[in-house]
């Protein structure tokens, strides 16, 4: 009887990466066991207790698999993870291969090699059928494209960062065809969750929420996302970067979704951007409403919307659009963040969603960090001032990713020095997340006018924000205690608007 193979997602319960890789494992024959380890949350990440580790531990010690895969995503969590590999590996006897993948492991494999045995870098789906097919076979890795490893690391776990010697096979080409990756049906296969104690069962079944989504790739070269990074590494094949799934296999995906998930209520699209292609978008709008017919969202952009598709999206569905708009100040948004869009063009988006009627419009924005100026957050005052119809902001800092190119770019202006970088990325969890919800400055002035940003999405208080606007431009000093008790109420509104659209979209999707 063949091993099992245990991969384990950290931090995200719905991880598509991790059911894809699920699926490919199982239709070459192998037998997979998933783990989602800890849940998500944005605003107070946990670290893993002794507990949460050494019921994983025993798991896998349980399971003797062929080897345990670890999705690492992001840096942010990298604490975590370290610790978890460290007590994880040659637990089994004999002791089986640790593999790392996912987007951090791609884009820095010499920084995972000294916790893990392998890496696979890129998409995995035929690289990790690949690298189970050699390993159970015992025939040789040394040529297996996607895969990195160190050819002379020692029996016991090296803490020493040695890139040099870091063996990185060439990549696979992309996959085409995104309609022959199949992702694992939900609630089928041995699975856990992690929390606290470990539990058995597939933890997507109870939600009231599917995520998924029609495409790989992004058009957009965001300095502040790793996606330029990731596109780089397949440089010979730019033009396929950008791929979408058809039509039939997402509805497919997602009927099986509705007949399996008792309690869904609201599908997300992860899409980067999601499609624009008028053709594409007649097919899933007609099918999606007939044989769907739930509450979705999606991510725009201001360069790729357009009113003919919004409405019918909007017919078909569409109840929330995220857009990042990011900054008010075209200066920074091209300088800094390598967006082009104009102001007319975001406020063009922006009058789009209001036409369209879209229930729900939010847009992002990245403020109070080093690239930007007192006169250049004044604009995007100026801007949120500006935005048509009823609309929430997600406001946060701005965090420095390993693998992307603000960080390069802070370096150059001098903001940073590369160790002072090099401490702000590897830093623990709970002080990087603090970072992208900063608090209020040792600068009142910049206080004041985030404050007024916070305030234009609220009808009822934009024109208290513009009649304080013209306070503090006149130097009225009574105008910083009066915009903080606005902000103070403001976040009490915010609160309950959340709980109000969040029952909301529930219950629309219940009576659809």
């Amino acid at each position: 009887m063949s091993k099992p193979i245990v991969l384990v997602n950290f931090y995200s319960p719905k991880s598509l990466g991790i059911r894809y890789l699920e699926g490919a494992l199982r239709a070459a024959g192998f037998e997979v066991v998933v783990v989602y380890f800890k849940g998500f949350h944005s605003v107070h990440p946990q670290k893993p207790t002794p507990e949460e580790i050494n019921a994983l531990v025993s798991l896998i010690r349980e399971k003797q698999p062929l080897f345990t895969g670890f999705s690492v995503m992001s840096s942010l969590y990298l604490e975590a993870v370290t610790a978890i590999s460290q007590a994880v590996r040659g637990c089994t006897d004999p002791p089986s291969p640790l593999v790392w993948g996912g987007v951090y492991a791609t884009l820095f494999p010499g920084r995972c090699l000294p916790y893990c045995d392998y890496v696979l870098r890129g998409e995995g789906e035929g690289a990790i059928v690949d690298l189970a097919e050699r390993l159970r076979d015992g025939t040789d890795l040394s040529d297996m494209e996607n895969l990195a490893y160190l050819p002379d690391a020692p029996a016991q776990l090296s803490t020493v960062h040695s890139p040099l010697s870091t063996v990185v096979n060439a990549v696979r080409p992309l996959v085409t065809d995104l309609d022959s990756l199949q992702m694992a049906p939900l609630g089928t296969g041995e699975k856990y969750s992690i929390e606290g104690m470990l539990k058995r069962g597939d933890p997507s079944l109870t939600s009231v929420s599917y995520e998924t989504s029609c495409s790989r790739g992004c058009p957009f070269v965001c300095a502040y996302c790793s996606t330029v990074s990731l596109k780089r590494i397949y440089r010979d094949e730019n033009r396929h970067y950008m791929r979408f799934r058809s039509v039939e296999a997402v509805i497919t995906e997602l009927k099986a979704a509705k007949a399996a998930m008792k309690n869904l209520s609201i599908i997300h699209f992860w899409d980067e951007i999601f499609s624009s292609d008028k053709a594409w978008i007649e097919e899933f709008t007609q099918k999606y409403r007939a044989e769907i017919g739930l509450p979705f969202d999606i991510w725009a952009h201001p360069l790729r919307t357009d009113m003919e598709l919004i409405a019918a999206l909007r017919r078909a569905g569409l109840y929330q659009v995220v857009m990042g708009i990011q900054s008010g100040s075209p200066s920074v948004r091209k300088t800094a963040f390598h967006r082009t869009e104009t102001q007319e063009q975001i406020l063009a988006a922006a009058q789009v969603f209001t036409d369209a009627k879209v229930p729900r419009v939010i847009y992002d924005l990245i403020l109070r960090h080093p690239f930007e100026s007192l006169a250049e957050l004044k604009e995007s005052y100026a801007l949120c001032a500006r935005l048509p119809g009823r609309f929430t902001l997600q406001m946060h800092g701005l965090n420095f990713l390993p693998g992307t190119d603000i960080v390069e770019e802070a370096v150059k202006r001098g903001l940073f020095t590369p160790e002072q970088l090099e401490e702000m990325m590897y830093a623990p969890m709970e002080k990087q997340y603090a970072s992208w919800w900063e608090a209020d400055t040792p600068d009142p002035d910049v206080n004041f006018w985030y404050r007024l940003i916070y305030l234009t999405q609220f009808p009822s208080m934009k024109k208290k924000a513009a009649r304080l606007a013209r306070d503090k431009e006149e130097g009225k000093p009574s105008a910083d205690g009066a915009a903080a008790k606005c902000y103070a109420r403001a976040k009490k509104m915010a609160r309950m608007r959340h709980i109000w659209q969040k029952g909301w979209a529930v219950l629309k999707g219940k009576v659809s």
